[in-house]
C-alpha cells in the first residue's frame, strides 16, 4: 500500500514538473489587433469582415511557422499583402477610409483569452488600424495560432478537447 502511495506521488510530483517546465518554455504570443475607425455599428462589422480575411489568407504561413520569430518573419514578409487584403475587405464593404498594418510591440490590458489569462503588459501584434483607429478594438492570439481555432469554433458551435494528462490524473484519482 505504501508503495503504491508513493509512486502516485512521484506520478504527481512528475506530473507539476513537466506541466512547469512546459509554462515555461511556452512562446511568447504574437497578436493581432484590429483597432476599428469608431464604434458605429459599421465600423464594428467591417472589424470583423477584416479579421476574418487577413486570418483567412495567414492561415496556411502561420500553420507552418514553429515559433515566434518564424511567425513575426512570416508576418513582416507578407505585409503589404495583409494590408491589400484589409483594403479590400473595406472597399467590398463600402468605406472609403484606408487600412494601415504593421507589426511591433504594443501595451495591452489584462485579459482572459480561451481560458488563459495574459497579463497587462507589451506584446508583440500585427496591428491593423482601420480608418482612424478610434472604435473599440479586437485582438486575439496569432501565434500560437488561437485566432484560428477560435473563428473555426464560431463556424462549427462545439469543438470537444481532451488533455492526455487531465485523462491519466482522472483515470488514477477518479
Amino acid at each position: 500500500m505504501l508503495a503504491y502511495q508513493n509512486k502516485k506521488l512521484m506520478l504527481i510530483a512528475l506530473i507539476m514538473a513537466i506541466l512547469l517546465l512546459l509554462s515555461a518554455c511556452s512562446p511568447a504570443p504574437l497578436r493581432l489587433h484590429i483597432m476599428a475607425n469608431s464604434n458605429t455599428e459599421d465600423d464594428q462589422a467591417i472589424k470583423l469582415t477584416v479579421r476574418n480575411a487577413v486570418l483567412d489568407i495567414t492561415r496556411e504561413g502561420m500553420a507552418q511557422c514553429e515559433n515566434a520569430q518564424q511567425a513575426r518573419a512570416y508576418l513582416t514578409d507578407n505585409l503589404e499583402i495583409i494590408e491589400k487584403t484589409a483594403n479590400k475587405a473595406l472597399s467590398d464593404g463600402g468605406f472609403e477610409y484606408k487600412a494601415q498594418a504593421q507589426i511591433g510591440v504594443y501595451h495591452f490590458p489584462e485579459k482572459c483569452y480561451q481560458e488563459k489569462v495574459y497579463p497587462e503588459g507589451d506584446y508583440q501584434a500585427l496591428r491593423i488600424t482601420l480608418g482612424e483607429g478610434m472604435g473599440e478594438n479586437w485582438w486575439c492570439v496569432m501565434f500560437p495560432p488561437l485566432c484560428v481555432t477560435e473563428i473555426e469554433m464560431l463556424d462549427e458551435q462545439e469543438v470537444a478537447y481532451t488533455s492526455f494528462l487531465a485523462e491519466l490524473f482522472k483515470s488514477l484519482f477518479g
